[in-house]
């Protein structure tokens, strides 16, 4: 079989997990690739749960791999939102085209279409090895005047993900590309009555081993940052277990 898009999935957004082997050893470094720059839109390629880089339809087209005959190759593709107007409306997403590992086109895909918003509202998940969910909650004092309040929320030293108030959507945070380093947090959806349920999907890398783990609310939005980004893939991304826990 070879890779089927979002469409032909049924999966309208969020994040579908491609999965195949290595048909051949790669002792040495191996491109893989989409000749036509088909991962829409970006995904994060790892070799027996350990990852082998980024796929990035804007930037990077190739990423070397190694392994032996048989190794399990995960793609996980994320759809970062679509075109509403113009020439780019018939925009499909996820592998679009064939994935060739030097000169061979990969085949024999099994694609799992991932239900985000479903897990953020299941009882809390196991620990996980990259991409993770972590949670956390915050109380909001009851019978002050004019609380809660619009705010906005951003996360120092997290990477590159989404987060959830209360099961609500708030978006996708990437501070390290910028330029938006905040996210808007209405107050209807916050409550004086109950702990706040904060949830958080990191896909890259997560601050909570080398320093704290917190998120910060600010009255202050921030919009226009100009950082730097630099992907250096050294974690571990998934597992089997992590997928079928």
């Amino acid at each position: 079989m070879y890779p089927l898009t979002f469409t032909d999935l049924n999966q309208s957004l969020g994040y579908v997990l491609y999965r195949t082997t290595l048909p051949f050893n790669c002792s040495k470094p191996t491109p893989l690739s989409s000749p036509v720059n088909g991962v829409h839109d970006r995904a994060y390629v790892s070799v027996d749960g350990v990852a082998a880089g980024v796929l990035d339809r804007f930037k990077n087209i190739t990423v070397n791999v190694t392994g032996k005959a048989g190794s399990q190759v995960d793609i996980l593709v994320e759809n970062m939102g679509r075109i509403n107007y113009g020439g780019g409306i018939n925009d499909f997403k996820g592998i679009v085209s064939n994935m060739s590992l030097g000169a061979n086109v990969l085949t024999g895909w099994t694609m799992y279409s991932l239900s985000i918003d479903q897990a953020v509202n299941s009882p809390q998940p196991a620990p996980l090895s990259l991409p993770t969910f972590y949670g956390g909650s915050f109380i909001i004092p009851d019978g002050i005047p004019d609380l809660p309040q619009d705010t906005y929320i951003k996360l120092p030293n997290w990477t590159k993900g989404q987060i959830w108030i209360n099961g609500f959507n708030l978006g996708r945070y990437w501070p390290a590309l910028g330029p938006q380093v905040t996210l808007y947090v209405p107050s209807s959806i916050l409550s004086t009555a109950a702990p706040n349920n904060i949830t958080v999907l990191e896909l890259e890398a997560a601050p909570c081993s080398s320093g704290p783990c917190t998120v910060e609310f600010t009255d202050t939005p921030v919009l226009d940052s100009n950082p730097t980004f630099d992907y250096k893939p050294t974690s571990r991304l998934f597992s089997k277990a992590d997928l079928l826990g």
